[in-house]
């Protein structure tokens, strides 16, 4: 596991994906005044899930190629769904919408992360 991931980078892209998810669950009305996203919502779900697919490229150890980027994508865009299909259970609400921004963000990042490569070359 050390050869393939950064451990300093998993624990902080594994604490950072907590706290969101641990987020996301707290009843709103239990959500510190400064916490509860005052602007699109929306744009705040892609910007978490980006920042999650940020912090997972980091700690991988090996370049990024295909197959690793699919799986990564589909790891996070996993965590996304289960994010959302769980909320009820804490008395909020499930959105699909919610569920595609977080889409948006993990694909922004990689797809920004392909152009860069390929224009390394």
């Amino acid at each position: 596991m050390k050869d393939f991931f950064n451990i300093k980078w998993l624990m902080v892209a594994v604490i950072f994906t907590a706290t969101v998810v641990f987020l996301t669950h707290l009843p709103e009305e239990a959500m510190p005044s400064r916490l509860q996203v005052s602007g699109p919502d929306k744009l705040a779900h892609a910007l978490a899930y980006g920042e999650i697919t940020i912090l997972f490229i980091l700690s991988v150890r090996t370049s990024l190629i295909l197959l690793s980027s699919s799986l990564l994508f589909f790891v996070i865009l996993g965590i996304g769904a289960i994010d959302e299909l769980t909320q009820p259970l804490v008395h909020r609400t499930a959105s699909l919408t919610d569920w595609l921004a977080n889409v948006m963000g993990i694909v922004i990042v990689l797809l920004c992360l392909v152009w860069f490569k390929n224009s390394k070359r």
